[in-house]
């Protein structure tokens, strides 16, 4: 997924299970990632806010409680798709906190989480989310 803005895409939508899986668990963590904290209205805990941080200082206290928000919303939603036993595709995906690393840019801080697909553990695969 090239950008944040494809998510909005109405292929995203109706065409949900179609798309390629990586493509498919791609689009998932960048939407559990971005979709700011307890607002979905079907269940409270399927986000993590990476957004909410904007504008925030970059120290020690910001990147222990990113890290850890971000590998538990993996978690979270590790427990909540098929992990491939009924016939359907293995969604699960492995993230650590220590997969996921900072880089600050001029004004902006990028996030970069490194994660593992279930289905390919010898297939790394990373998604990057600025924040200004």
């Amino acid at each position: 997924m090239e950008e944040v803005s494809q998510l909005g895409s109405f292929d995203e939508f109706f065409y949900h299970g179609k798309n390629g899986l990586d493509h498919e668990i791609e689009a998932e963590l960048l939407q559990m990632l971005i979709q700011p904290q307890r607002t979905l209205f079907y269940n409270r805990l399927d986000s993590c806010g990476v957004n909410e941080y904007e504008n925030a200082p970059n120290d020690l206290s910001l990147q222990v409680e990113l890290r850890y928000n971000i590998a538990r919303i993996v978690a979270w939603k590790n427990r909540q798709v098929s992990d491939g036993s009924n016939g359907t595709p293995d969604r699960r995906i492995a993230v650590s906190q220590n997969s996921i690393s900072f880089e600050a840019r001029g004004g902006e801080l990028d996030i970069k989480v490194l994660y593992i697909p279930y289905y390919d553990y010898q297939k790394y695969q990373d998604i990057r989310i600025p924040l200004t």
